[in-house]
């Protein structure tokens, strides 16, 4: 025991301990003091001592793990370290604020890397629930192990790491992130919930637009949801968020602009993350955007076809309209597909044309639509002659 004044309080409780370690004060003197000893899943209970610097022994004894020298006990530090104390060792309660213990029946130690630092464990195995305890690690991050000659791999919650495995490397914590697939475009989020409006704008996609949001989740129907809602990015099976213009009109109005070739840099950089083949050509002064090998919802008589979208001279100001496939599509069973009668040639090649029009609320906006609006366009098109 060190020189400490007498006691003035019948007992100093361990939120108060937590309280004095985070102000950086020592403890008041008093009859005893409370600190929790836990086991490697971190569950245990409150005991009292009265001596506030311990040896081992004194904390052991105190918990009922008798006999002594077939446990090993270790004390976690506020800063997310983890230090063995021996059974003579004393540990200053009054003046560090050290308010948990972790105990072992063992006899021997283990020893892992979190985030750099190399810490003691009483256990061949370590529970997730523990690295976080231990590490401060909080909820919207993850624990991460990294490995020399595969990918790191994350630790999935409640897992329990083998501390003797040979693949064990070290193990490191990262930010949380998560995705959803935003027609097309991969949305990342800091957050597991996501509210409807905000996916759309980080895709790129004016919510003001009147879109008709679906969201695709494997083996459940397919969900109608609202810009207000909030998407749990956290459910298992959540595929995709589509986005169908309010209103799409079947016509026979050709687009008649004087063509000059332009894509924007959003337009290629989402092509490009598609990857998919794509080009651009220019056949007798109008301008093409080709897409090959789209693959094509079932219901058709092909899986897959190119599809060709004409860019206007002064796009984004003037509207894309419309789109054309090759080869011609028909439906598997016979069922007619209105407005695609006509045909166009391009660079030798005729292709089909869908005459599909943006209407209402949905009308080409030159701030907000580009070739990824315009692509949302054609999958609902096409989704919809098969009812989908």
């Amino acid at each position: 025991m060190s020189n400490v004044t007498p006691p003035n309080e019948e007992r100093i409780a361990l939120e108060d301990i937590a309280v004095c370690r985070r102000e950086g004060r020592p403890l008041r003197p008093a009859h005893r003091y409370q600190i929790q000893v836990v086991d490697s899943s971190m569950q245990g209970s409150l005991i009292e001592i009265d001596d506030p610097i311990p040896t081992g022994r004194q904390i052991l004894e105190a918990a009922g793990r008798i006999p002594v020298d077939r446990h090993i006990l270790i004390l976690i530090e506020a800063a997310g370290s983890l230090e063995e104390v021996n059974l003579s060792e004393t540990v200053d309660v009054y003046h560090r604020g050290v308010e948990q213990f972790v105990v072992f029946e063992s006899d021997r130690l283990f020893y892992f890397a979190l985030n750099g630092q190399r810490l003691p464990w009483g256990s061949s195995n370590i529970q997730e629930n523990a690295l976080r305890k231990i590490g401060c690690i909080p909820e919207n991050h993850s624990i991460w192990l990294e490995r020399q000659s595969k990918e790191d791999r994350m630790i999935a919650e409640g897992e329990c790491i083998d501390l003797i495995d040979p693949a064990l490397e070290k193990l490191y914590t990262k930010p949380k992130s998560w995705q959803l697939n935003v027609q097309g475009v991969l949305v990342i989020s800091d957050h597991p919930t996501i509210l409807a409006s905000d996916a759309l704008n980080a895709a790129g996609f004016n919510p003001d637009k009147g879109w008709i949001l679906i969201l695709k989740v494997k083996g459940e129907p397919k969900q109608s949801i609202g810009l207000d809602d909030h998407i749990d990015l956290r459910k298992p099976g959540i595929e995709k968020l589509r986005l169908i213009p309010a209103e799409i009109n079947n016509g026979d109005a050709v687009a008649t602009s004087s063509m000059a070739f332009a894509l924007l840099d959003k337009d290629r950089a989402y092509l490009n993350a598609l990857d998919i083949e794509w080009k651009t050509v220019l056949d007798g002064g109008r301008r093409w955007l080709i897409i090959r090998n789209y693959i094509l919802p079932s219901g058709y008589n092909h899986e897959h076809t190119t599809i060709a979208i004409e860019i206007p001279t002064t796009y984004p100001g003037a509207a894309i309209d419309m789109f054309y496939v090759y080869p011609a599509l028909t439906l598997a069973n016979g069922g007619k597909i209105e407005q695609t009668q006509s045909t166009v040639n391009i660079v030798g090649t005729t292709y089909q044309r869908w005459s599909r029009h943006l209407n209402g609320a949905t009308r080409w906006n030159p701030l907000t639509d580009c070739v990824v609006t315009h692509l949302a366009v054609i999958e609902e098109s096409l989704l919809r002659e098969v009812g989908e």
